[in-house]
């Protein structure tokens, strides 16, 4: 009897993977169980990679904690904040949405959404979700940083500027009211004050990559491409995946005439991210200069649809491009029109004319 309950015990005991010293050499305990991860853990982990400028991997470790607590409209809306910043504007609006429709009220979901439809470019439809988020709450510092962006992408810088200075007054600490400080600046085109305030922002967090381009890009309007280099260099040591870090060092590299360096680094921005449009007009232009004309073409080209597709507009000096790439390769049915949508994009403009008509001399006067 005392056999049989010994042998049980050892059994019993085995099976919750406590070693006797009775069990043959070659039996493998079994492995104990890792606890699972509480919502609270995920959140942890998530500001942890935050501040080591992983927004991939803060928005897994959200995604995790919503799955865990889906009805939590702050999880939403902190993956939401990092989307943007990641290029992912169409993806953090839906995210937001959904925010909302737990709790429509919600001042940091509303000042998101506003966010995310402001750098999709649709200006106007953004701003009002700011201004709501305000109202819904007055001491907000994230509400007034967003409504700061909207007003200046809605040509109102000196408001845009008092809105981002009352964000700080509510917390001096508010990555996104320094940012968005610095911001008011740029577009009113005092760039030695945009990159004191980008500077500050990074003195806030130095790992933050869509502030480091910001701060290169900030730079390299001032002439400073070499200082803006460091900064994009920088943005991609934080985030290797970071399409735009790429595209605007390659158009850095281009600008000084390192247009080996520029094609890695457009070819890198491509491969990361094909809907980038200023990815193939760089190229475009890069190709251009080289005189591979017919390269060129397919950059262009690849430009206009994909324009389409993500809703972006080409600007003058593209189409400009195009034409003329165009033109060299003798396809005048292509470049003529090209000619006419830069002559119509500026008709007041005698230069950009004058080199519509050049080129349109060049395809037989038509």
């Amino acid at each position: 009897m005392g056999v049989i309950l010994v042998g049980g015990y050892a059994l019993v005991q085995q099976r919750l993977g406590n070693d006797l010293g009775l069990a043959p050499p070659n039996v493998t305990s079994l492995p104990s169980v890792t606890p699972t991860r509480s919502v609270e853990n995920f959140v942890a982990l998530a500001e942890d990679a935050y501040r080591k400028g992983d927004y991939r991997g803060a928005i897994a470790f959200y995604e995790q904690a919503s799955r865990r607590r889906p009805n939590d409209v702050s999880l939403y809306t902190l993956s939401a904040r990092l989307m943007v910043f990641l290029g992912q504007a169409a993806k953090a609006e839906q995210r937001a949405l959904k925010a909302l429709q737990m709790d429509p009220n919600n001042a940091p979901a509303k000042a998101v959404l506003c966010m995310a439809i402001d750098w999709q470019g649709r200006y106007s439809e953004a701003l009002p979700l700011c201004i709501k988020a305000t109202e819904l709450d007055p001491k907000s510092s994230m509400a007034f940083a967003y409504l700061a962006e909207a007003q200046v992408d809605n040509d109102d810088v000196r408001s845009g500027r008092a809105s981002a200075n009352h964000a700080l007054e509510l917390d001096p600490r508010n990555e996104d009211a320094m940012r968005n400080l610095a911001y008011t600046y740029e577009q009113g085109g005092s760039y030695p004050d945009a990159t004191y305030y980008y500077e500050e922002t990074l003195k806030l967090n130095p790992n933050m990559p869509h502030v480091l381009n910001a701060a290169g890009r900030a730079y390299v309007f001032q002439g400073q491409i070499p200082k803006g280099i460091l900064y994009f260099k920088r943005a991609i040591e934080v985030d290797p995946q970071n399409a735009e870090a790429f595209d605007r060092l390659g158009g850095s590299y281009f600008a000084i005439g390192e247009y080996d360096q520029a094609r890695v680094a457009l070819d890198k921005a491509a491969d990361l991210d094909p809907m980038r449009v200023t990815v193939w007009t760089r190229k475009g232009i890069l190709d251009f200069q080289v005189r591979k004309y017919e390269v060129a073409v397919a950059d262009y080209a690849r430009a206009i649809t994909t324009s389409q597709i993500v809703s972006a507009t080409l600007n003058i000096t593209d189409y400009i491009n195009y034409a003329f790439a165009l033109q060299l390769i003798d396809d005048c049915a292509r470049a003529i029109p090209a000619f006419n949508q830069a002559s119509a994009m500026a008709p007041n403009d005698q230069d950009v004319q004058d080199k519509v008509a050049v080129g349109l001399k060049r395809c037989g006067g038509q």
